[in-house]
């Protein structure tokens, strides 16, 4: 007999489910109902369910966070979603965290029950028989040498048919829907010259080819139950699997379990300081070896890939907002990185930017770097007294030439630009504070408040204070 658990916060949905529905015809039995999330899992503490019933819009607890916490603590309960309004997105979430099939409340109104109980039925079965032959198979696992894994960044949606078809190959299928496991019988065969023999790939669920799983092999799992292995693909995947992909799948990336347990220290301040400094400085752009260290130092701390991505976005900001002068085409960044390679083409195609730009003028990458060093410090030394001759010394170029190139490449003139980005931020602190005209005089390089006062006006035909008025009456402050 099936025990069954149904959770929905209307009472009248509970009590015409459990009164008007021919659940023993079908092997099932009611034990209990639930209003929301919370009262379902202090059920599950003291009584036995085998099928969980839920709806998905509820107070105090959503469906969707109760499978959750039923998937992580009561992996064996099965679990159908109950809906009135079908929200393919929220279904689609349900079933990438592992519930069998969802229920259409219209279905149940119509007496549709007798279909939709007997795909319940056989489905709870199949998962048994799953449950049942993993288990049957953990003596071949520790006799194992050799293991697969199916691994996707971020997390790639598993459909029921897609864990159907993947157990159906021999695929192990993790509930989160990010990792999928086989687990061969097969021994590794030593040759004389000390090389192991290439196991048979398994074969690779046609959904899944081509679509962002990446095949792992791994080695020396003998000895391993399937619930470590799985912890330890886990941990790898999170940590590593992003840095490793190359671009030669499906060719498999090789990893041996002992180097799966290797605990890398998190990287200090000091090293993700250096890291962050060497992307902001843009000599990577123009500069082949500062590129290529760029590169190896980012993979090297492998951080997580959410800071990377923060890094990365940061750096695209920086240059939008200190090159939009030189570069008018914004450079823009993908809504995510599958993969290491894809952010080192970025990288690439960023720099590839602007040495087309640069070529299209004549210049050569060195000068043109000298250049964006040039921009790069006037925004980051805006207050400090600054000098054409100075800058000119400071990045490698005689005064004349730095004159030219610095007109040719950005479009004014070095004192021109530096007046505009020095109007510019006074702007910025007239519009966002309400900060003394004196202060953001001397914060923007003038000493003189009255020269600062009228270089301002010059630019905008405003006085600061004029501006700020005038700004707020507009209902923009």
């Amino acid at each position: 007999m099936i025990h069954v658990l149904i959770v929905d916060d209307d009472k009248l949905v509970r009590k015409g489910l459990m009164s008007f529905l021919p659940w023993e015809s079908f092997g099932m039995r009611v034990v209990g109902e639930a209003a929301n999330g919370e009262k379902a899992l202090d059920f599950l503490k003291t009584n036995r369910v085998d099928l969980l019933m839920t709806d998905l819009a509820m107070p105090v607890m959503s469906g969707i966070e109760l499978i959750r916490v039923v998937r992580k603590l009561y992996p064996q309960i099965a679990i159908a979603v109950l809906t009135l309004h079908q929200d393919f997105e929220y279904i689609q979430e349900a079933l990438r965290l592992g519930a069998i099939d969802y229920i259409a409340k219209v279905e149940l109104e119509k007496e549709q029950f007798e279909e939709v109980f007997q795909r319940i039925h056989s489905r709870i079965m199949a998962e048994k028989q799953k449950h049942k032959n993993e288990a049957e198979s953990i003596v071949e696992v520790c006799s194992s040498e050799t293991a697969y894994a199916l691994l996707t960044y971020p997390d790639g949606p598993l459909t029921s048919s897609m864990v159907e078809g993947c157990v159906s190959l021999g695929w192990i299928a993790a509930t989160e829907g990010s990792v999928l496991m086989w687990l061969t019988a097969l021994t590794k065969e030593v040759q004389p010259q000390g090389h192991y023999q290439e196991d048979p790939l398994p074969p690779l669920p046609n959904e899944m080819g081509s679509n962002g799983w990446r095949l792992v092999r791994l080695r020396h799992t003998a000895g391993l139950s399937p619930s470590e292995l799985l912890q330890r693909i886990r941990v790898y995947r999170r940590r590593d699997f992003f840095y490793d992909c190359d671009g030669h799948e499906p060719y498999p990336i090789e990893k041996s379990v002992m180097e799966l347990l290797v605990e890398h220290p998190e990287p200090g301040e000091e090293d993700t300081d250096t890291v962050k400094e060497l992307l902001h400085a843009f000599t990577w752009v123009h500069d082949d070896v500062a590129f290529e260290k760029l590169c190896s130092r980012l993979k090297e701390l492998r951080i997580p890939v959410s800071k990377l991505m923060q890094w990365i976005y940061g750096c695209m900001v920086d240059w939008n907002r200190l090159y939009r002068t030189i570069q008018p085409d914004e450079i823009k960044m993908p809504d995510i990185f599958t993969c290491w390679l894809e952010v080192e083409d970025w990288l690439k195609q960023f720099r590839e930017h602007w040495i087309t730009r640069s070529g299209s003028l004549q210049l050569s990458p060195e000068v043109s770097g000298s250049i964006i060093t040039a921009v790069k410090i006037v925004h980051d030394e805006l207050e400090l007294p600054l000098f054409a001759i100075d800058v000119a010394k400071r990045v490698n170029l005689s005064r004349s030439y730095f004159y030219q190139c610095f007109k040719e490449i950005v479009g004014y003139s070095f004192n021109e630009y530096l007046r505009k980005v020095r109007i510019d931020k006074a702007r910025e602190y007239l519009e966002q504070t309400s900060r003394p005209i004196v202060w953001i005089a001397k914060q923007t390089g003038y000493e003189d408040e009255k020269y600062f006062s009228r270089t301002f006006r010059e630019q905008t035909g405003m006085l600061p204070s004029e501006y700020r008025q005038q700004y707020r009456a507009n209902g923009k402050g």
